[in-house]
């Protein structure tokens, strides 16, 4: 049975309500004061930049970058923007691996009544690395000056052996640090990436039919790894997934 929680406020690890309603108000912390969240208007549509999709073995890295033009009667939006995901280490016959991190996400309600245009960007996901080096590191997205969300590094089974760091946030009245990935040093050399906002990756210990797909990052999260990575299919699915950029559009 599914449970509900409710509540008023949230709060920081400096006990600062960084989320907090009055009166029915939504309203968001952005470090000096309050930003309501009401809107007098209505939800006019959705933009979704990206190169994701929602199957389950999608395996885009791809980042890219754009103009938000303005719909009619919009004012204010809702921005989501999560940098790419870390690319894995892996290695052929040894216990060692280390999981991507995942991209960071920052939110941000933004009045765009004196602009017509915005430029964004969504950064792409990081390469694997096999056998030596560490994997590569998901580009930054980011939505004009607004806010931008640094994508996570790549896993690195070699010193100093650790799973690859998330990205950090900035400029957002959220800022959510992407979670880092693990490393494994042991006979079973499997281990998840790094999740973002949206997605985490899998692992896999034997790759049979395709099914070691889960370990590709998406939407941002870092890519996992697995067992005997001389398999074709397990190290070109241990990738980092691009980032993206959401915008909900109000009047």
């Amino acid at each position: 049975m599914a449970g509900i929680l409710k509540v008023d406020q949230i709060q920081n690890s400096a006990g600062v309500n960084i989320m907090d309603l009055q009166n029915d108000d939504l309203r968001l912390w952005n470090g000096s004061s309050y930003t309501s969240m009401a809107s007098t208007g209505s939800m006019l549509g959705m933009n979704v930049y990206t190169s994701q999709n929602g199957t389950w073995n999608s395996k885009s890295t791809s980042g890219g970058s754009g103009t938000w033009t303005k719909p009619a009667g919009c004012s204010h939006v809702l921005v989501y923007v999560t940098g790419g995901g870390g690319g894995a280490r892996v290695n052929d016959n040894t216990y060692r691996g280390a999981g991507g991190g995942g991209g960071a996400t920052a939110i941000k309600w933004i009045d765009v009544s004196g602009v017509n245009s915005v430029s964004y960007t969504y950064g792409g996901g990081g390469g694997y690395a096999r056998n030596g080096g560490r994997g590569g590191s998901g580009g930054t997205s980011s939505f004009g000056s607004y806010c931008s969300a640094g994508g996570g590094q790549g896993g690195q089974s070699d010193v100093p052996h650790q799973g690859g760091p998330g990205g950090s946030a900035s400029g957002g009245d959220i800022n959510l640090p992407g979670g880092g990935g693990e490393m494994t040093h042991g006979s079973n050399n499997e281990g998840v990436a790094g999740s973002s906002f949206w997605h985490k990756a899998g692992s896999s210990h034997h790759y049979y039919n395709n099914q070691e797909e889960v370990t590709h990052g998406q939407w941002g999260s870092g890519g996992g790894h697995g067992y005997y990575s001389q398999n074709s299919f397990a190290h070109n699915n241990s990738n980092g997934g691009g980032g993206c950029v959401i915008v909900y559009n109000y009047s």
